[in-house]
């Protein structure tokens, strides 16, 4: 089964395309470096006209459009392929299914490999700022009476250590703060641990969790933990 989505049974109009190349391997880039372009320039080199139907790609970071839907024999033309690496760090193969007329087979499976490494900008990964970190999220919600242990990833961007405490004294017994790790050295990733042992009582529906020592007030530096039947 997954061999025949990796590499599918191509239709009969395959052979009236050739491509110069099904396979694209992209100089490195940052998630900052913006969309770029790849072009599969190909020929009819068939007897009949070929009418490109559509373009299907496998992830939505990838678009695919073609300069003549309609083409004739001896005739060429170029698949666009625009690619953004915003968010989406990492190495990657994506594929690009080009369909002729009415086949429920591709005519071609284009590949192009991108090597993506994370950017400068963090607002896509941690879109909450909180002074000297910036937060994936700043709400947790627990199932009232199930011991459970969260976790809320942030990354320290003010060019310093920063050792991440919060107002235990707003807690309730049952709930339990730390970092991990204790220091955060700059443009490095942490964790807030939240614990919740029901068994040690005194818990609220709503509950408050005050970071400390982050350069902005109380009503900026706050992660809500919502206790729910």
């Amino acid at each position: 089964m997954l061999e025949s989505v990796n590499n599918p049974r191509l239709s009969v109009n395959a052979a009236s395309l050739a491509f110069k190349t099904t396979s694209i391997v992209a100089e490195p880039m940052t998630e900052d470096d913006g969309v770029k372009v790849f072009g599969f320039p190909f020929e009819n080199v068939g007897k009949d006209t070929v009418l490109i139907s559509r373009l299907v790609t496998t992830c939505s970071c990838a678009t695919a459009s073609c300069t003549r839907m309609e083409l004739p024999p001896g005739e060429s033309a170029e698949i666009k392929v625009r690619y953004n690496p915003k968010g989406h760090p990492g190495r990657f193969e994506r594929k690009i299914f080009l369909y002729t007329g009415g086949e429920q087979s591709p005519s071609a499976v284009l590949r192009l490999s991108v090597d993506v490494e994370r950017g400068a900008d963090l607002s896509g990964h941690y879109p909450v700022p909180m002074g000297d970190i910036r937060l994936r999220r700043t709400e947790i919600v627990l199932q009232k009476g199930v011991e459970a242990v969260e976790r809320c990833v942030f990354v320290n961007v003010s060019g310093k250590p920063v050792r991440l405490q919060c107002e235990k004294a707003m807690l309730p017994p049952c709930l339990n703060f730390r970092s991990e790790p204790e220091v955060v050295v700059a443009g490095e990733e942490g964790e807030i641990v939240i614990e919740y042992d029901p068994a040690k009582g005194g818990e609220r529906t709503r509950n408050l969790v005050i970071l400390k020592g982050l350069g902005v007030p109380p009503s900026q530096s706050t992660i809500t933990v919502t206790v729910k039947e």
